[in-house]
């Protein structure tokens, strides 16, 4: 089985290129997803983020106010890093579980993390894409989903830079234009990286 881990910086496209992805048939894991169920109510990721920031991130229903926590920790590297130590451990352990569990004729699986670099996993796959966007297309699309100018600001800061992380990748997708542009591009490195691999097993 192939492993593609697919990484870029925020509002970039990840997601997108995840649902193309699995429109093509691929297996895919989203590891934001899998942050979202580490930290549900009752959970030991859950209870170590009340204990390190308080009830101040806490919506009326008792659960984390995830916009809330991200304006605390994309204004505080310490915080920032305190909530990646009780949050990206465990999401790294889910989603190598995943690829652990996919079915031992699967042809190609991939999973999406957003920090790919940053926790040194690239490792852990056999072919890493990165997709990319200027940034200020990255602040546009920031502000479209609500988010102030400085805070889009600060989050896309608070990142590797997207030229690193292409730099690093071993293909990578720019996204500033259309959708349908960007799913012919996805097409193409996939296709690429498919062709690459059965010659390799010739």
């Amino acid at each position: 089985m192939l492993t593609v881990g697919v990484t870029g910086g925020i509002a970039c496209g990840k997601s997108l290129i995840g649902t193309l992805l699995k429109d093509g048939g691929i297996a895919v894991c989203e590891s934001d997803q899998l942050g979202h169920t580490i930290i549900e109510p009752g959970t030991p990721a859950y209870c170590e983020i009340i204990e390190a920031f308080g009830d101040s991130v806490l919506d009326e229903s008792g659960a984390i106010d995830r916009g809330e926590l991200g304006r605390r920790v994309f204004s505080d590297s310490r915080e920032r890093e305190r909530l990646n130590a009780i949050v990206h451990p465990r999401v790294r352990q889910a989603w190598k579980a995943w690829l652990s569990d996919r079915p031992q004729d699967s042809e190609v699986a991939a999973v999406i993390v957003p920090l790919l670099y940053e926790v040194g996993a690239e490792g852990e796959f056999d072919v890493v894409i990165c997709v990319s966007a200027s940034e200020p297309t990255q602040m546009a699309r920031l502000v479209d989903r609500g988010l102030s100018e400085s805070d889009a600001r600060s989050r896309i800061a608070a990142q590797m830079s997207t030229e690193e992380k292409a730099a690093r990748a071993d293909y990578n997708i720019q996204n500033d234009g259309t959708k349908e542009s960007l799913e012919v591009k996805t097409l193409e490195v996939m296709d690429t990286i498919l062709e690459s691999r059965n010659g390799n097993e010739k």
